[in-house]
């Protein structure tokens, strides 16, 4: 399965005799050679739960081709700013995108602002920790939290609102 930075798969199961379809974001890059997708376990979300409590290394599951135009077009020339907004588990096609860009396009830069209501609920966290230390001279990470945890800096604290991002992109960003 060959696939863009910012797609969806659709998994196709049987659970308890029903036929069940949900979309999932891929949250691997390209260039890893792997398909991954994060499936957040939902209260009442059968194919969710299923995922998170049933499926065992081994289990074959019916994965539909990749689709959706969530995406951006890499090219190695390119020398940009992208500036990323993400909230809780809809980070994952921005991670996709943040991947991709930071391992072919050696010149651009990445800014990401992730939004979620505390520290115990940003997912990925490790992962992005790991790319801060690969990219820390091309990758800022923001995490903008609605209840944090212990004291925060007011920039980061609250919702994603259209006046929150607009003033974080004029704090953060450099845009020259």
């Amino acid at each position: 399965y060959r696939f863009m930075q910012g797609q969806y798969i659709t998994l196709k199961l049987n659970v308890n005799g029903e036929e069940l379809r949900r979309c999932y974001s891929v949250c691997t890059s390209p260039g890893e050679n792997e398909l991954r997708v994060a499936a957040k376990r939902v209260s009442g979300g059968r194919v969710s739960t299923w995922l998170n409590e049933k499926l065992k290394v081994g289990d074959e599951i019916e994965v539909m081709p990749p689709m959706g135009n969530f995406h951006t077009p890499i090219d190695v020339s390119n020398k940009k700013t992208y500036v990323l907004f993400a909230g809780g588990s809809g980070v994952t096609p921005i991670l996709s995108i943040l991947k991709t860009v930071l391992e072919q396009e050696p010149d651009s830069n990445v800014v990401l602002f992730y939004g979620n209501l505390n520290e115990s609920a940003i997912i990925f966290r490790s992962q992005l920790d790991n790319l801060i230390n690969k990219y820390n001279d091309r990758l800022n990470v923001y995490h903008i939290l609605d209840q944090p945890e212990g004291e925060c800096d007011s920039d980061f604290q609250g919702v994603l609102s259209s006046e929150k991002t607009i003033e974080l992109v004029e704090k953060y960003v450099d845009t020259s």
